[in-house]
């Protein structure tokens, strides 16, 4: 009876050993006379080592942006410059720009790296020569991420930033005016922010244009948000670029 034996590696040392790892189980196999087949989620390593790879989140996205590429766009994880997960940034952006993905995230806390100009400062930089909007999704928790997030924001001055709003049922307003006023590529999804007068309030500030329309669907319905902007006494001009424009925008002005 053939085995089969999932391995899985996180990072490129993980990668490095996953390989090593499979060529033994296939020894041990051997020695054995038994059947074994190994697959996994892994790097180049395990590639060579003939473990066939099966999760590449980045791959899995351009393939289904490729299914619709006349209505879907794709965003792409990125990793620390030193570990060869993914291209070179200059060919890392030829490929966002053959697979039609036009936007960014990153997972610091999940991948393990500290977000800072010595591990991602390469990539960050180019992006903001770019135009390239990133989404800031891991700082979207309460207490200390805000804390992380003015940190992280004032390394890197430049870039575009989409924030969305995820956590609490009210405003956010003394966290996220500040960087609103002082930050002018960064650009606030209202997904958690249930203030129909605050929209428009943040829309007098700091103009319409820096709103995004963010359900945070399946946490919220989507219906909650489009109550909002349909009673938030702004212009059907304003809750337009609200509703879609804006982020059309960003995304089309990414320059790959």
């Amino acid at each position: 009876m053939k085995k089969k034996i999932w391995i899985f590696a996180g990072e490129s040392s993980g990668d490095m050993y996953g390989a090593q790892l499979g060529e033994e189980l296939r020894s041990i196999a051997a020695a054995r006379r038994e059947e074994v087949e190994l697959s996994g989620m892994g790097g180049k390593a395990m590639i060579a080592a003939g473990i066939p790879v099966k999760v590449d989140s980045n791959k899995r996205i351009a393939e289904m942006v490729a299914t619709a590429p006349d209505r879907l766009t794709g965003t792409w994880c990125f990793l620390t410059d030193q570990c060869p997960e993914h291209p070179h940034p200059d060919r890392f952006f030829d490929d966002m720009r053959e697979n039609n993905i036009r936007a960014l995230i990153f997972f610091p806390g999940a991948h393990r790296y500290v977000p800072s100009p010595l591990t991602i400062g390469r990539i960050m930089g180019e992006a903001a020569e770019r135009k390239i909007p990133i989404f800031l999704d891991e700082y979207t928790g309460n207490g200390n991420t805000w804390n992380e997030l003015y940190n992280f924001l004032e390394k890197f001055p430049n870039n575009t930033f989409i924030f969305r709003a995820a956590t609490g049922k009210w405003g956010h307003d003394r966290q996220v005016r500040p960087l609103l006023e002082h930050y002018p590529n960064f650009y606030f999804g209202l997904g958690g922010y249930w203030v129909p007068e605050g929209i428009c309030e943040l829309a007098k500030l700091y103009g319409a244009e820096r709103l995004l329309f963010s359900s945070n669907y399946p946490k919220y319905s989507m219906g909650t948000q489009m109550l909002q902007l349909k009673h938030s006494r702004l212009s059907d001009d304003e809750i337009a670029l609200i509703a879609g424009k804006n982020l059309d925008r960003l995304l089309k002005g990414a320059q790959l």
